[in-house]
Order: structure tokens, then sequence, then C-alpha cells
């Protein structure tokens, strides 16, 4: 082999072994007691697996309802950035007393991290204020290790003041607000980056904590329902040119589409990122309040299509009569052109991959939402598998809402049957294939060992 050969042969190799290591998808749903892959610690728990809430309907519980509480969680397992990386997750934040002090405290932050960082050498930030990312000087704290960004979702609204040893920001406090802190350094560490203050900023800062921006103002014995209070944030990091684009989107209850609420861009020379990262979620609370929960954690590649799978349903008693159980699959064009011809396929699945028989469970309706065109069938159903094609603008989601019924002992009780999605184009080159398919899991259960038959479904 001549050694111009053997230079590019090599050249391919680094070029397709960094691509490989670039590709990525981890999901964690939170909903079940299952903690492998998981560092949690302090006041933190799954709900799953404390009893709170029936396996497969749990959520990450980072602080109770009551004052004085921290807790945090990361995912063990890095991931490469070469390609940027987008974030999705949903939260609740409420509480079950009222709070008429402070209206509820402090907040979370959601932190990326250097990914050579051990568990032995993690060490948080300061609580309070700090949301667990910044720097805190009572006691002395140094900021997240090997922290790069901070996102610091801040109900009660110290994370963006220069007080309290943080390094940067506002001389007042700034209620429901998002706000960007930037990387863990020996000197100038967290700085102040940005903020963006969120709905009405009428009237006192107890009047702006008040309102149901953040978290739930209102006391219940049990979580808001989504068609109250719904939160779900997407963030990204994404290269442009020589530096590092962060921009953070949210979708409220009863809507379709995310919203833009953050952009910053992050000088590359003085914030490289690194070549692997982590993310994890801290929150604390103080003189004020809040249960503040994660599930449905996605993280991906951004940049290309994608798809997204779960339900209203995660476990079905199996003594009753049918039930009718909803399946809502998201397609994501994250790219900046116009596709007309995504190929979406849908399957009704037993628990080791065959198609489900009608006479178990039968789709009854499909319908489609935020598409520019679909051959989706929306009225036959003959069997389990549903196929067609799409189209999505640049840069949008579109919801593909499946319902069927499950018919009583048609499946034995402990096994489960699952929905698998999965999309692909030839329209654009999709550079990550591993967000290409999604699948949700149901259970099939005995009553009597269930608290709530009705609670959303967990996805793999």
């Amino acid at each position: 082999m001549s050694r111009k050969i053997l230079i590019a042969f090599c050249a391919i190799l680094f070029f397709t072994s960094n691509l490989a290591m670039a590709q990525f998808t981890i999901t964690n749903s939170l909903r079940t007691n299952d903690t492998d892959g998981l560092r949690i610690g302090d006041n933190a728990t799954l709900t799953a697996a404390t009893g709170v809430d029936p396996n497969g309907s749990g959520w990450l519980r980072l602080t109770n309802s009551t004052g004085n509480q921290k807790g945090f969680m990361y995912v063990a397992t890095p991931f490469g950035t070469g390609l940027g990386v987008t974030a999705d997750f949903e939260y609740l934040t409420w509480r079950n007393t009222a709070d008429t002090t402070y209206h509820g405290a402090d907040g979370f932050s959601v932190y990326l991290f250097n990914g050579t960082v051990t568990d032995a050498n993690f060490r948080l930030g300061g609580y309070g204020g700090s949301l667990g990312y910044a720097t805190f000087s009572n006691p002395v704290t140094a900021g997240l290790t090997g922290g790069y960004v901070g996102i610091g979702f801040d109900e009660y609204g110290n994370y963006s003041v220069a007080s309290e040893g943080r390094n940067g920001g506002t001389n007042a406090a700034s209620p429901n607000a998002v706000v960007l802190r930037g990387p863990t350094a020996l000197t100038n560490s967290n700085p102040y980056l940005t903020r963006t203050e969120l709905g009405s900023r009428e009237g006192t800062a107890n009047d702006i904590r008040a309102r149901n921006e953040i978290d739930y103002n209102t006391a219940t014995t049990t979580r808001p329902a989504p068609d109250f209070f719904y939160r779900r944030f997407q963030i990204y990091v994404t290269k442009t040119g020589a530096d590092y684009l962060v921009t953070v989107r949210w979708r409220k209850q009863n809507e379709t589409t995310f919203t833009n609420i953050l952009s910053y861009t992050m000088n590359g020379t003085t914030y490289p990122l690194p070549a692997s990262l982590k993310l994890g979620f801290v929150a604390s609370t103080g003189g004020g309040y809040n249960f503040h929960e994660i599930r449905n954690i996605l993280l991906t590649t951004p940049g290309n299509i994608r798809v997204d799978s779960r339900s209203d349903t995660a476990l079905l008693c199996n003594d009753t009569g049918s039930t009718e159980v909803t399946f809502k699959i998201e397609v994501t064009n994250d790219t900046a052109a116009t596709l007309n011809s995504i190929d979406v396929t849908n399957q009704i699945q037993d628990a080791v991959g065959n198609l489900l028989d009608p006479a178990k469970f039968k789709i009854t309706s499909l319908s489609t939402t935020g598409f520019t065109s679909s051959t989706l069938p929306t009225a036959t159903f003959p069997t389990n598998s549903v196929t067609g094609k799409v189209g999505l603008a640049p840069n949008t989601s579109g919801i593909i809402t499946i319902k069927g019924n499950y018919f009583k002992r048609s499946i034995p009780t402990n096994q489960n049957f699952k929905s698998v999605s999965t999309v692909n184009t030839n329209e654009v080159t999709d550079i990550d294939t591993t967000n290409n398919s999604a699948t949700t899991i149901i259970n099939v259960r005995k009553c009597n060992i269930l608290t709530n038959p009705s609670m959303p479904s967990y996805n793999k």
C-alpha cells in the first residue's frame, strides 16, 4: 500500500470513528425503579422506587415539598459532543402545602459537565440561590466539578444575582427566569451569561413569584394534571462557526409547538466545548419549598430527524373490560430543510416483537397535527401496523395520535405489549440514526396491585 493511500485510509477511519462516537441517543424515562446508569444523591429519589408512585408511573423527585432540601441526579454515561447536543425533558414543580411567604423556592438547574469527571471527583456547586451549580459563599463552595453550562430554572430569583459568592449578575432578584451561568474554573468561575424573564413582570417580586410560570402555585394534594400545568424543555448546544449557540425552548399545557425563550452564543475560544459531556439535574429548597420532579429525559444530537413515543397509560387491569390506550408519536425535523417524504411506521407488538393480533389490541383511530402533509391511514386498520409518509417544515415537530382498545385477559398477567415507531428519509443525510426509533411499553397487571391503573407510560 502506498503512503498516500495509507494516509487517506487512516483519515477515513479517523473520520468514521469520530462520527460513530458522536452519534448517540440516551433515554431514561425516570418512571421506573431502575437506577442503573444513574447517580442519585442527597434527598433525590425515584418515586417508583419509594412507593410514592406505581412502577412505570414515577418521577425523579429531586426535593420534597419541605424546607431546606437538596437533591441531584446525573446520567453516568458520557456522550460525544462532535455534532452538538440536544437535551429534552419534562418537569413539574408543585407543592402540597401553601407557601404564602416565598411562593415556592428555590428552583432547579440542568447542568452539562465534562464527561471525563468520575463519580469519585464529582462535586456539586452551592445550594440555595446557586441551584447546585454555581459558586457559593456560606459555606464557601466551588462551582460544580467540570461544569460547562448551568441552566437555572429559577423560581425565587437569586440564581442571577451577584451575591453569596456568585460571579456576576444582577443587583436584584429575578424570579420566574431561565438563567445561564458558564464553566467552572479556578478563577472567574461560573460567570453570569444571560437570562430570560418569563411571564408578566407587573407588581412586586412576590407578585411575580406567585404566578404559574416555572412552578405551579396552587397547593394541591396530587400533582396538577397536564391540562392545567405542563412544562417540557429542550436545550440545544450547536456549533456556529468557532462558537457554540445555547438555545432553550419550552412547551406548555395545550401547546403543540415549542417556543424559543433564550439564545446565547458562547465564545468557542473562551468556552471550548469538551469532547464529551454528562448531564444532570439538581434542585434545592430553603424557607420556600416545592416538589421538584423530572421525567422523560432524551439526550441526542441536533440537526437530523428523530422520533419520540409516549402514552397516557402505563399499567392495565387485566380483569376489566376493553380499555382504550392512546399513543402519541412525535416526529421531529431538526434540520433547515423542508421535508416532504419522511417514512413513518408504527406497530403494536407483543413483548418479543411479533405484530399483535387485533383480537388482543385493535387500533381504532389515528390523527395527526403539526405536519404539512400525511398519507397515514385515518379510518381503516385491518392490522396493528400503520405506514405512511409525512411532511414537516424546517425545525418543527408533528404528533401522530393512535388510539386503540386492549381486550381483557388477551395477554397474560405480568406481561406487556408495546408501540414501536420508526422514521427515515432520503431527502437529507441523517448522520445520526440512533434516534430514528422509539418504543413505549404497556404493562398488564392485576388491579389489586395498582393504585392508579391509568398513569402515563414509560419509554425505552
